[in-house]
């Protein structure tokens, strides 16, 4: 659904860094040690759960 929704706010003329995104992700330990959420080199307990566009538009497994 951000799919749909981050290219009409582009469309729109929203800049990524005015983006932000909230990414749900299961959490076991929420400390960053299981790993279970995370994304790359992102952490979703730790660095999250809100990102700005900018920082994840790279990410596909994110989006």
């Amino acid at each position: 659904m951000y799919r749909f929704v981050i290219r009409e706010l582009k469309n729109r003329g929203i800049p990524d860094e005015k983006i932000w995104v909230s990414l749900e992700r299961k959490m076991k330990c929420g400390v960053g040690k299981c790993g279970h959420c995370q994304i790359n080199n992102i952490y979703v307990c730790q660095d999250g759960p809100v990102f700005n566009y900018e920082k994840i538009k790279n990410l596909p497994e994110a989006i």
